[in-house]
């Protein structure tokens, strides 16, 4: 029974340190993809900019929000998962928890702002400092990326350093 009950222990560890890592990839794909657009986004004219801003990334709000959200919850299962039983995977797991947390904060205080300003506003009447919420927005992103960054490369780091105590076998 307690080989059995070791079993499942270790079956569920895996599964949420996978789930971390695939949706912390995914959600820092996502804001790769607007460190990518940065440069030219940013030399754009401003129609061109504020539709592409309305029509492009209405997905990104509602499949990367949930993506974000289940990566921080599964990080913070991995890292209370991972604590005693491998604790050299704890910190880099604690490293990603923060770094996720920290990308949210910013699209909270940063990004989101500029989204609920940008959605009322149409192509004849852009406020004159429309530069201004495109650069906080675009910037924004690119913290959020260089986070998510930070903490895809501590969970694939403790993924690929700890085993745990007592030996690679004790999840068996």
């Amino acid at each position: 029974a307690d080989a059995a009950h070791s079993s499942v222990r270790g079956t569920a560890m895996i599964f949420v340190r996978f789930m971390s890592l695939l949706l912390t990839a995914l959600v820092a794909g996502l804001t790769f993809c607007h460190l990518l657009e940065l440069p030219n986004k940013l030399a754009m004219p401003a129609e061109t900019w504020l539709a592409v801003q309305q029509h492009l990334y209405n997905m990104f709000g509602p499949v990367g929000g949930p993506m974000e959200v289940g990566a921080l919850l599964f990080t913070l299962a991995a890292a209370i998962l991972i604590r005693r039983r491998q604790p050299a995977a704890f910190a880099p797991t604690l490293l990603a928890l923060c770094c996720i947390l920290a990308a949210l904060v910013v699209w909270f205080a940063v990004v989101n702002p500029v989204n609920l300003r940008v959605n009322g506003w149409t192509a004849a009447a852009l406020p004159g400092d429309w530069t201004a919420a495109r650069t906080q927005w675009e910037y924004g992103h690119a913290a959020s990326f260089a986070l998510l960054l930070v903490a895809l490369g501590a969970l694939i780091f403790a993924a690929l350093t700890a085993p745990e105590k007592g030996g690679a076998s004790a999840a068996r």
